[in-house]
């Protein structure tokens, strides 16, 4: 998996670097051979006058050098810059050996003839190379064995550059290819895709991972793999290097991992890893949803079971209790059938509740906005809360509407600042905020009161669970059944001593 090529950045910095070097060895040469005295300040700056056209000639070579191998560029604009690139190259080196005439700089021609080879392939590399050698035949004033064999050498020298060159630029087209396709492939899957080397870095990354974790793949590639799992509820140490479905909780969010080790053919000691990311935060609400709809079910037919045999019994006890009361007027004994009559009344009222929840008030859905029934019963349902000193703050943004019955929602909203007034004292504040996604539109109470203890939150939304001694237990189950019913989902969040907030979710309509 590892590119063991350079990135075009480094290729540019060689070659910018080479030809620096090269023009600075001519410029040297030329400095050195007219013996210029360098306490001659005035021989030195005209003489440096030269440097300037050095310069140009720097600037131009790399221009066309950007433009030979630039990849957005297209093939004929292509070949046309590689072949004013190889041109200005040779007929650079070549005017100054003419200017010169120094046939002992010959060996300089290697430079040029490498890098054209290198940048534009065999062809210009070997017809550059038939130019310098009929330069060198030609400037030789008597044709003997050295210049032929440098003819010869420098020949060969692009022929063999210009075919390494090919075959390195194909192999590294094959990596390019193979890691674009292996890339586009992994980006066609839903789940999250990482692929990290033997030291446990990121080399690959599709774009569920930046969905995910929310975090750029510029900021995630070449970066260590445990930054991403920090805050996983399972450490990224205590990971084995193979292993199947394991759940792991990242905040709010729950995820099924899953990983693999992809052992190396070239390099056995050094493996990569392949770890696959299910984002499965709504799969674990829908159980999560099942599970309370499968408790209210049972509630609900037990309470429609009881109910009719419950009150019957209630209203005989009830009816005795007053004729007692009647022919035994003692004082002591009816206060005694008055307490008795205050349970009876709450064994009802309990018995109504539980019939809230297996039978929720009826009413056809129809379109509501939250905002309009927040301002409808704001007054009403904050007056008890403010006379004791909380504070109340509203934040409604625009929402578009959802499908809902008025008075399920109203009940809704009323449990939840009854139970949130319950949890704060004076000075304390009650929020209740609106907004929407693309998807669904939130309602969010909070509450800066008591708070909630960790051992309690996986109960508070099932029947009969209370912590108030005066309570049934039944009212945040009823907010359950209807925001279920409405095709919603409740998520609560609480910090002992800090406070709770309370956020429902319903779908738009």
């Amino acid at each position: 998996m590892k590119n063991k090529f350079p990135p075009i950045s480094q290729v540019k910095d060689i070659y910018w670097v080479a030809h620096f070097l090269f023009l600075s060895a001519i410029y040297i040469i030329i400095f050195l051979n007219n013996k210029i005295q360098v306490k001659d300040t005035i021989s030195v700056i005209n003489y440096n006058c030269s440097f300037i056209l050095l310069f140009l000639t720097y600037l131009i070579i790399n221009y066309l050098f950007i433009k030979a191998i630039n990849e957005k560029v297209i093939q004929s604009d292509k070949s046309l810059y590689q072949c004013l690139y190889s041109l200005f190259l040779v007929l650079f080196a070549l005017s100054f050996f003419y200017f010169y005439n120094y046939d002992i700089y010959y060996v300089i021609y290697v430079i040029p003839i490498v890098l054209i080879a290198l940048t534009c392939g065999t062809k210009l590399g070997v017809f550059s190379a038939c130019i310098i050698a009929v330069n060198v035949l030609w400037l030789g004033k008597n044709l003997n064995n050295q210049d032929i064999a440098l003819a010869i050498c420098l020949i060969v020298l692009a022929w063999l550059v210009g075919q390494i060159s090919h075959i390195l630029f194909q192999h590294a087209l094959q990596l390019a290819k193979e890691r674009k396709y292996l890339a586009d492939l992994i980006e066609t899957f839903s789940e999250g895709i990482i692929i990290s080397n033997s030291q446990r870095e990121i080399i690959l990354a599709n774009n569920q991972v930046e969905q995910i974790f929310e975090v750029p793949k510029s900021q995630i590639v070449g970066k260590g793999e445990s930054l991403l799992w920090a805050n996983s509820s399972i450490p990224y140490h205590q990971w084995s290097p193979n292993f199947l479905n394991m759940e792991v909780e990242i905040g709010p969010k729950n995820y099924l991992i899953s990983r693999y080790n992809i052992m190396s053919t070239d390099e056995p000691e050094k493996n990569n890893f392949v770890t696959v990311i299910n984002d499965i935060t709504e799969l674990h609400q829908q159980r999560e949803k099942l599970q309370r709809m499968a408790t209210l079910s049972a509630v609900g037919e037990l309470a429609a079971g009881a109910a009719h045999e419950i009150r019957n019994p209630l209203t005989t006890v009830k009816g005795f209790l007053q004729l007692l009361k009647e022919k035994w007027p003692d004082h002591s004994f009816a206060g005694l059938c008055d307490i008795a009559n205050e349970e009876l009344d709450r064994i009802n009222s309990i018995v109504t509740v539980m019939l809230q929840v297996a039978r929720p008030e009826f009413g056809e859905k129809q379109e509501l906005n939250l905002n309009q029934i927040i301002y409808d019963v704001w007054e009403l349902y904050t007056y008890s809360g403010v006379k004791k000193g909380i504070v109340y703050i509203k934040d409604l943004q625009e929402i578009p509407p959802i499908m809902g019955i008025d008075k399920q929602l109203k009940q809704v909203l009323l449990n939840l600042l009854q139970n949130a007034e319950r949890a704060c004292t004076k000075g304390d504040t009650i929020s209740i905020k609106t907004y929407a996604d693309d998807k669904y539109v939130y309602l969010d109470v909070n509450d800066t009161g008591r708070g909630i203890k960790p051992e309690h939150m996986d109960k508070i939304l099932h029947p009969f669970f209370t912590t108030d001694p005066t309570g049934t237990g039944m009212g945040l189950a009823i907010c359950n059944r209807i925001v279920t019913d409405h095709q919603g989902f409740i998520k609560v969040k609480s910090q002992l001593g800090l406070g709770t907030n309370f956020s429902l979710a319903f779908k738009r309509a």
